[in-house]
């Protein structure tokens, strides 16, 4: 099956708008990873948002605001359980 950018705008309207910019982000990382660049270096291409975020992180690692893949699973499991 054929998808058609009316499929896909179909798609992203069902979407909750929280994650809009999280597509965005998406569609520009495809867009470059297959777009040929002279680029040596692929930070160069990230947007201003994408360079934030990972500071974000550097700062959360640094500052011991992170837990561990366990936790992590076990936290989004229960989530997803509170949710049914």
């Amino acid at each position: 099956m054929e998808i058609t950018l009316k499929d896909l705008e179909n798609n992203i309207r069902t979407l909750p708008e929280n994650f809009y910019e999280e597509v965005n982000d998406f569609i520009d990382f495809l867009k470059t990873k297959y777009t040929k660049t002279n680029s040596q270096d692929w930070a160069e291409n990230l947007s201003e948002i994408q360079r934030e975020s990972i500071n974000k992180g550097l700062d959360d690692i640094q500052s011991g605001r992170t837990i561990d893949q366990e936790s992590a699973q076990k936290t989004i499991k229960d989530y997803i359980n509170s949710k049914k």
